[in-house]
């Protein structure tokens, strides 16, 4: 069984996520990927105190097999906080299905949703950002397979940026991180003003010339 120490877990999310140097040093306002790692440890956290020791059948004495349901690019940072999580908690962890025997349980998750996203007004230099996660968590006996408990878990955390740092706030490596950004026009606004004057203005004429 592979086990592995919540301070390698913790060594490989710092790396992985590691920001440019000239980005820490220009801002203090966390990066896309900070609020990511926040908001997904938040869920993870919600998620496991849900599950329960007892119907799940998650015991510190057995493994626990970590899986993911299906592909996702954000796989490995779920996967990374779920481990620290438990082992945090005092349970053994493994990601091997060929050496977790068969006396423990398998958690398998899926990502439903996760994502960022800003708006932008006309006039302001800021941009109101949110981080959403939404993860489903199962728990199957490893001997049979069959489905001790379920659990979805979501969390949304909010926070406003200078709209000049967003995009260095960013890292291409990390294309889920990337804020979905929705600015408002001007157009919005003009063109139903300008169809409002345009009906008034003909109505009046109508009237007018009658």
């Amino acid at each position: 069984m592979r086990q592995l120490a919540v301070g390698v877990v913790a060594a490989w999310v710092s790396a992985a996520l590691a920001t440019p140097a000239c980005a820490l040093a220009s801002t203090p306002v966390p990066t896309n990927m900070d609020l990511m790692v926040e908001t997904t440890k938040a869920v993870v956290d919600d998620a496991l105190a849900e599950l329960g020791d007892e119907e799940s059948g998650l015991s510190a004495e057995a493994p626990v097999l970590i899986e993911a349901q299906s592909k996702h690019d954000a796989n490995w940072l779920v996967e990374h906080l779920l481990i620290e999580a438990l082992l945090e908690r005092g349970f053994k962890v493994s990601v091997d299905a060929a050496s977790a025997g068969q006396s423990g349980v398998r958690l398998t998750y899926r990502i439903i949703d996760l994502g960022i996203s800003g708006w932008s007004g006309l006039m302001g230099g800021s941009v109101s950002r949110e981080c959403r996660v939404t993860i489903n968590i199962r728990v199957n006996g490893l001997a049979d397979g069959t489905l001790r408990v379920q659990h979805e878990a979501s969390k949304r955390l909010r926070d406003r940026i200078p709209k000049n740092r967003l995009e260095i706030l960013q890292n291409s490596n990390y294309d889920f991180a990337d804020t979905e950004l929705e600015e408002q026009s001007w157009g919005k606004f003009i063109e139903p003003a300008i169809v409002t004057t345009l009906l008034g203005s003909l109505v009046y004429l109508f009237f007018s010339n009658r």
